[in-house]
């Protein structure tokens, strides 16, 4: 029996089955009343804690033994193997980094919705059979703890993790020895040993520099995540990007694909030129060109201050080793991530290195791939910010692990019970209208009691910190929320842009909204802002200040330590999820898409995710789809629509309830996102999308490039020699357009002076990026070409540039010469 548990609680896959988190229940129902909900959490230290009496008890209980044997053949089926999807090779996994993964609250390495998503990614990585391997940092400190102090203030706090309490294995090799890799750091070298979680599927591995025979600073690098000192900043991503590299070549692991989350993890790339040029002897651009071919990157920043950045003299400091290693020139690598400030002083930015050094690159929603476009068009200055080489795919959530159990439930019964596993196919959800109103509804009131108790739990355990009486408790948790109130959800990080406090501009009329006694109104609102944002703190403060209004006494908290576990209470438990953040600064934002599948509704800016789910069916959009100059002009207007959607939409159609208290038309809007918004904002879609569009594409590419001892590599890095000799001398001379016949649309003649170029080394385009056919084409004795191209669909103005079949994008080269037709 206790072999049994030790396999569940090994892997991470019973965090989003609800079937081996109520075994989790059962296995703690035999332990000590006090520490049962805590060991819940930690099935490691769980089973390890049983007695043999309290496992002779399970083994005992029969019905007990039906249920672990139910969950043991989901996790067998969960991860037993099958193909992989979109021609994507096991022997050559994509390599997924990432400074940060939620996964679970009892494993706190992760700060935010960077690494919520990464953590959703590899879940359905694991469930969808994309083969993917993760490599980040085990954080001994992790992102911080938040308290509240009497006076409302933040308390920021670093607990040292317990390793021992969650399922991580230290790697090692075929003679048990731990698996070692080293870093050169400026003046010493740092040792990193790896750990391992195991994912369903997928392996998930963390370095750690806490080690015997580091320097005392050195066992510092992966104590805690987001490090504001840019030294220690910088000393961090070099480590995991190089580090993270030649661990997986000492696990004889060889990706087929390398995924950056961010630009935090580019210095991979430093790495990966160093190997090329050791082993396959290739040149400074050949090995730029083999790297870039199979990387895809992935841009989660819509403003350019919120990318990483560094001097350049720190990063020639701590890159020069690296560079000379790898046989570059430490001035050339820099130069290509070189970015300018509005004063014209130039640094690295790790964002343009990853756009330099990637041929797949996205934005996380439609609306952020153009906002992508239009900001990095600079490095591709021939086209417009439109036509620039980012694409897009938009975040979704694993909806495993943030459905409730209750909804699970109800899924099962009429959505079958391998629902979660077709989570994204729409067809999944066609009979979600069929689902009987008061089911969802009971669902939804018992959840929305569980927030509320979890919130007045959350709260006594505060003022107990505070020292406060059983009498003072009592009064202040009470009537602490309502669990039958309209209830609202606020959670996210604690920037400036999400505008936390816009509701709040007109607190009277906001009073008399939440207090009213037939319709009442409540708010809980959680998040943490970056330790060293001083402005962000203020924010929650002032929320905090909010919270404590008399006016709006036991209408609105402020929640501390927001985590996963708060985030699931809160998803699973509102009804209506609020977003405001200062268009178009949300790149995608994934809060509100867990909210669906758990029966509530979103009301939010059209920014991020919500400009592609937003329809007056699925949830409600306030402000002005319109990107504004003037923030306190913009403030304004959102908070006044805000209010007057409240007001005339939100709170009359949750109040229109029958004689049994069920609100008919507000579950419509429910089941009509159940349907439309649940498969489309999944990770599982969003995964299986990347492994379409850019893993595939990018596996195929590496693949090319490596041919016949990497020949097209050699043949890539001459054209685009030539091309970058030639086109300072190219030019068009004459643009002649035949008049349409009635077959046809006619024809465009070109004469064009190419240099060093033929005419197979050029292509043409539209004003929309759009490829147009070239009928013919020949060369003139003076040397001039003469095309014959299909007009333009769109527009009057043809751009003519240098094109390579084995170019990703056609306008990777990123010039062109522009003339109207």
């Amino acid at each position: 029996m206790r072999a049994r548990l030790e396999r569940l609680a090994a892997n991470l896959w019973w965090t989003w089955n609800s079937d081996a988190t109520a075994l989790w229940e059962d296995v703690a129902s035999v332990a000590p009343a006090k520490r049962r909900a805590e060991l819940v959490k930690h099935p490691v230290v769980l089973v390890a804690k049983l007695t043999d009496a309290q496992l002779a008890k399970l083994e005992g209980d029969r019905e007990f033994g039906k249920r672990l044997k139910k969950v043991e053949r989901a996790l067998r089926r969960a991860t037993r193997s099958v193909p992989a999807p979109h021609g994507l090779s096991k022997k050559a996994p994509v390599a997924y980094f990432s400074m940060e993964f939620g996964l679970h609250e009892t494993i706190p390495v992760y700060a935010g919705g960077l690494g919520i998503l990464a953590g959703d990614h590899i879940k359905s990585a694991s469930d969808t059979a994309v083969p993917l391997v993760g490599v980040t940092f085990l954080y001994r400190s992790g992102y911080y703890r938040q308290h509240l102090d009497k006076s409302g203030r933040q308390d920021v706090i670093y607990p040292r993790a317990d390793f021992c309490s969650m399922p991580l294995e230290i790697v090692r090799n075929a003679k048990g020895r731990e698996v070692r890799v080293t870093v050169e750091l400026p003046g010493r070298k740092v040792s990193l040993r790896a750990w391992r979680l195991v994912v369903g599927r997928r392996d998930l591995y963390l370095l750690d520099s806490d080690v015997p025979g580091n320097s005392k600073q050195d066992r510092k690098i992966t104590d805690r995540l987001y490090i504001g000192d840019r030294e220690a900043r910088i000393t961090q991503e070099l480590v995991l990007g190089v580090g993270g590299v030649r661990l997986l070549r000492a696990l004889d692991i060889d990706p087929g694909v390398w995924h950056l989350n961010e630009g935090h993890v580019v210095f991979l790339s430093i790495e990966r030129v160093r190997e090329l040029r050791e082993k396959a002897g290739l040149s400074v651009e050949e090995a730029y060109e083999v790297v870039a071919a199979d990387t895809v990157f992935t841009t989660h920043t819509p403003v350019p201050e919120g990318n990483e950045a560094f001097d350049l003299p720190l990063a020639e400091r701590f890159l020069r080793e690296h560079c000379d290693a790898a046989g570059i020139a430490v001035e050339e690598y820099l130069a290509l991530g070189k970015d300018e400030d509005s004063a014209g002083r130039p640094f690295l930015s790790l964002t343009v290195l990853a756009m330099r050094l990637s041929r797949l690159r996205n934005g996380v929603s439609a609306l952020h791939g153009v906002v992508s476009r239009g900001m990095w068009s600079k490095l591709w200055p021939g086209f417009s910010g439109e036509s620039s080489p980012v694409t897009s795919v938009t975040n979704g959530i694993h909806v495993g692990t943030w459905v409730a159990p209750q909804y699970d439930h109800i899924y099962r019964s009429h959505l079958g019970e391998d629902w979660c596993e077709r989570v994204h196919e729409p067809a999944t959800w066609q009979s979600a209208k069929k689902i009987p109103d008061r089911e969802l509804w009971a669902a939804k009131s018992e959840l929305r009691a569980e927030l509320v108790d979890f919130v007045r739990a959350r709260t006594r355990e505060r003022l107990e910190r505070y020292g406060c009486s059983l009498a003072r408790i009592e009064k202040e948790t009470k009537d602490l929320l309502d669990p039958n109130a309209l209830t609202i959800g606020f959670a996210r990080r604690f920037a400036l842009y999400k505008r936390a406090g816009l509701l709040f501009k007109d607190i009277e009329r906001v009073a008399k909204l939440f207090g009213s006694n037939k319709r009442p109104v409540q708010i809980i609102f959680a998040g943490k802002p970056h330790p060293e944002d001083s402005l962000g703190a203020k924010l929650f403060e002032k929320v905090g200040a909010l919270a404590r209004n008399s006016k709006l006494k036991g209408r609105v908290v402020l929640l501390e330590n927001y985590d996963t576990e708060v985030a699931r209470y809160m998803v699973r438990g509102v009804d209506v999820w609020l977003n405001n953040p200062r268009r178009p600064q949300e790149a995608s934002g994934t809060s509100g898409q867990k909210v669906p599948v758990n029966c509530g509704i979103n009301l939010s800016i059209l920014d991020g995710w919500w400009c592609e789910g937003y329809d007056k069916d699925v949830g409600w959009a306030f402000g002005k789809e319109k990107d504004y100059t003037d923030d306190a002009l913009q403030d304004r207007e959102d908070h006044a629509d805000l209010l007057r959607v409240l007001e005339k939409q939100v709170v009359p159609l949750f109040y229109d309830q029958n004689k049994q208290g069920v609100p008919r038309k507000w579950l419509k809007m429910v089941k009509h996102g159940l349907e439309r918004l649940v498969p489309r904002f999944s990770t599982h879609h969003m995964v299986l999308e990347y492994a379409e569009r850019l893993y595939a594409a990018a596996y195929e590419n590496g693949r090319t490039i490596r041919k016949g001892r990497f020949a097209n590599a050699k043949e890539l890095t001459d054209w685009r020699a030539r091309a970058e000799s030639s086109w300072p001398l190219a030019y068009v001379r004459r643009v002649e357009r035949s008049i349409p016949s009635k077959k046809g649309r006619g024809f465009v003649e070109v004469d064009a002076y190419l240099g060093g170029l033929d005419a197979t080394d050029v292509a043409f385009c539209d004003e929309a990026g759009e490829v147009l056919r070239v009928q013919r084409s020949r060369r003139l004795n003076d040397g001039t070409h003469t095309f014959r191209i299909e007009p333009p669909a769109k527009g009057k103005t043809v751009r003519l540039f240098p094109s390579h079949a084995a170019l990703v994008h056609a306008h990777e080269f990123g010039r062109s010469l522009s003339f109207r037709v």
